[in-house]
C-alpha cells in the first residue's frame, strides 16, 4: 500500500550564479513556506560560503558568512524549520577554476582532481564548515553532472580508469569526511545512471532497464548511509518518475526525490509547466513510497528570477504531498499567506507567450537580448507580439494598481518587461525590412521615435528590475545585469547613431542589414516554433565570442 504523505518536503534556493539570497529575504520565504508545511529550506552554495582558510571561496560574489548562517539557521528552527547546506564536492565549482590557489586540483573544466590530497584537503574545509554553521546534520554534496570526471589531468596522472570506479572511490572518500564531521550525506544520483546506460538518466523501456539493474548490481556499491537523490524538472508524466524511482530502488532503499519549481529560465517564471510537472512527480513519488521530496528553484545564467514567483508551484508541491494544514482550502491559504490570489501569480508566466499547461518556452529572454542588426533569432518572433505584449503589460499593471502588496515590485518587473519587449520584439525585422527595402521614412521613423522610445522603457524595466533584486539579493553579482542591459542599451545607441549616418550619406551601407537572415541554427534549430528555450545570453547578443 502506497503512502499518502510525505515525511519530509523541502525547498532548495541557488544561491551560486550571481544572486545569493539576503538574510531578511531568507527570513521571509521561510515564514511563507512554513505556512505552506514544508520542513525544511536549502541553501545551494558552490562557492558561496565563507570557508575557513579558503580566502578566495565565494571571494567578491556576496558569500554567505558563518554569522549570516547561523542567524537564519536560528530563525529556521524558531518556525520548526531547518535549513540544509547543499554544495558540491566533484564537479560545478567553476567560479574557482581560474584563481591559481586551485589550479592543481582541477581534473577538466569544473570536475575536482579525484585522488589529490589538496582536493580532500579543500573538501574537509568546506565540510567541517558546514558542520559548524548549520545545526543540520544533512548535507547534500552534490557531485552531479560530472561528465568528463577522470578524463583531464586524471587521465594524465594514471592513464584511463572506468569513471564510474573513479566516482567510488571519490564518494568513498567524501563520505568519511561527512562521517568525521558528524554528517548524514546525500548526493544527486545521475552520474552512475548516465555512465552506466550511454549518458541517459535512466530509461522507460522495460528490457533497457533490466540491464541497467543488473549493470548496477554487478558495478555499483553505494556506501552505507547515504541517501541517493533523484532529479528530474522534464517529464509531465507519472509513468515516467515511477519508472526512475524503480531504478533507484534497485541501487539502494535510501532514496528521496527533487522537484522543479522552473525560475531558471530567464526573468520570467514557468508555474503553468511546473505545477503539471509537479503533480505527476509528486504521485509518482507516494505511489512508490518516497517520502523525502525537495523543490528547487536553480537560478541558470544569472538568477534572473524572483524567488516568490513561483509560490504557487511550492504551494501545489505542498497539497500534493500532503503537507498543508489539515482541512484548509489551498487558495485561501495563499491569499492569507500572500495577500494575492493564485490567479494574479499565475498572471507571472505572461512574458511567455503561449508557455501554459506542457509548453514551455523562454521567449522574454530571447526576444529581450536578441540584437536588432544580427537578428540571429528573428525567426522565433510570433506574430502580432507586440500588440500581445501590450495586453500582457496592461494585465500585469491591473494587479498592482491597488494599495502598495508585498509583492508588486516582481509584478512591476514583469509588465516593465513586457513594455520593452511590444517595442523590441519585432524591431529587428522591421528595421532589416525597412533596410532592404529602402523604405527611408519607417528607418525615419525608427531612429527618431522606436529607438528613443525602447530606451526609455528599457530604463524604466532597469530600475524595476533592481529594486527586485535589492529585495530579495545581496547587490553582488547585479554588476552582469548591469552589463547586459546597459548594453543592451548602448547597442540602441549604436544603431541610432548609424541609422542617422545611413540616411544623411549616399551608398552607406549596414552591412549586418545586407544578410540574408537565416532560421535560428543553433540547438534550437527544429524545435517547434512555440517552444524555443535557449539560456546562453552571449548567444542572444553576438554570434562572436564575449571571451575565451
Amino acid at each position: 500500500m502506497s503512502i499518502t504523505k510525505l515525511r519530509e518536503l523541502g525547498v532548495m534556493i541557488d544561491c551560486s550564479r550571481n544572486a545569493v539570497i539576503s538574510v531578511p529575504a531568507l527570513k521571509n520565504f521561510i515564514k511563507i513556506i512554513a505556512e505552506f508545511g514544508y520542513d525544511y529550506v536549502g541553501l545551494y552554495t558552490e562557492d558561496t560560503i565563507e570557508v575557513e582558510g579558503e580566502p578566495y571561496f565565494g571571494y567578491q560574489r556576496g558569500r554567505l558568512t558563518a554569522s549570516e548562517i547561523k542567524e537564519a539557521d536560528a530563525f529556521a528552527r524558531e518556525h520548526g524549520m531547518e535549513l540544509r547546506p547543499y554544495i558540491q564536492t566533484l564537479a560545478h565549482i567553476n567560479q574557482i577554476v581560474d584563481y591559481a590557489d586551485y589550479a592543481d586540483i582541477i581534473d577538466v573544466n569544473d570536475i575536482l582532481l579525484v585522488g589529490d590530497p589538496k582536493t580532500e584537503e579543500l573538501l574537509d574545509h568546506i565540510l567541517e564548515t558546514v558542520s559548524k554553521v548549520y545545526s543540520s546534520k544533512v548535507v547534500n554534496i552534490g557531485m552531479d553532472e560530472a561528465h568528463m570526471v577522470g578524463l583531464g589531468k586524471y587521465l594524465e596522472k594514471h592513464g584511463y580508469e572506468n569513471r564510474v570506479d573513479i566516482i567510488l572511490k571519490h564518494l568513498n572518500m567524501v563520505v568519511g569526511l561527512c562521517k568525521k564531521h558528524g554528517l548524514k550525506p546525500q548526493m544527486w544520483s545521475d552520474m552512475f545512471f548516465r555512465i552506466l546506460s550511454g549518458g541517459e538518466y535512466g530509461t522507460e523501456d522495460e528490457a533497457a532497464a533490466k540491464a541497467l539493474t543488473d549493470e548496477f548490481k554487478k558495478n555499483v556499491k553505494i556506501p552505507e548511509g547515504l541517501e541517493l537523490v533523484y532529479w528530474d524538472y522534464y517529464s509531465t508524466e507519472k509513468s515516467h518518475y515511477e519508472s526512475i524511482l524503480a531504478q533507484h530502488k534497485a541501487l539502494t532503499p535510501n532514496i528521496s526525490f527533487a522537484g522543479g519549481a522552473w525560475r531558471w529560465m530567464g526573468f520570467t517564471p514557468y508555474n503553468s509547466y511546473s505545477i503539471i510537472i509537479t503533480e505527476a512527480a509528486m504521485e509518482a513519488c507516494l505511489a512508490q513510497d518516497i517520502d523525502s521530496c525537495v523543490m528547487t528553484m536553480w537560478g541558470d545564467d544569472g538568477t534572473e528570477c524572483s524567488i516568490y514567483s513561483v509560490l504557487p508551484v511550492l504551494l501545489v508541491a505542498a497539497g500534493k504531498g500532503g503537507k498543508l494544514p489539515k482541512g484548509c482550502d489551498a487558495k485561501e491559504l495563499f491569499k492569507e499567506v500572500t495577500g494575492y490570489t493564485t490567479d494574479e501569480f499565475m498572471l507571472l508566466d505572461i512574458a511567455n507567450p503561449g508557455c501554459e499547461g506542457k509548453k514551455k518556452n523562454n521567449l522574454s529572454k530571447i526576444l529581450l537580448f536578441n540584437d536588432p542588426l544580427l537578428g540571429v533569432f528573428d525567426s522565433l518572433v510570433p506574430e502580432n507580439v507586440s500588440d500581445y505584449y501590450e495586453k500582457a503589460a496592461e494585465k500585469l499593471k491591473a494587479v498592482t494598481s491597488n494599495q502598495e502588496r508585498a509583492f508588486d515590485a516582481i509584478f512591476r518587473t514583469q509588465e516593465a518587461l513586457c513594455r520593452v519587449l511590444a517595442h523590441k520584439a519585432e524591431l529587428g525585422i522591421k528595421l532589416r525590412k525597412a533596410y532592404q527595402g529602402k523604405d527611408f521614412e519607417t528607418l525615419k521613423h525608427i531612429k527618431e521615435y522606436d529607438i528613443p522610445v525602447l530606451i526609455v522603457l528599457l530604463d524604466k524595466f532597469y530600475d524595476e528590475f533592481k529594486l527586485q533584486w535589492k529585495k530579495e539579493a545581496k547587490t553582488f553579482g547585479f554588476e552582469v545585469q548591469t552589463i547586459r542591459i546597459g548594453g543592451l542599451k548602448q547597442r540602441l545607441v549604436d544603431i541610432e547613431d548609424l541609422l542617422e549616418d545611413y540616411l544623411i550619406t549616399p551608398g552607406l551601407k549596414i552591412e549586418e542589414l545586407e544578410t540574408e537572415p537565416l532560421p535560428v541554427g543553433y540547438w534550437l534549430h527544429g524545435v517547434p516554433i512555440d517552444e524555443p528555450e535557449y539560456g546562453r545570453y552571449e548567444k542572444f547578443v553576438t554570434t562572436s565570442r564575449l571571451t575565451w
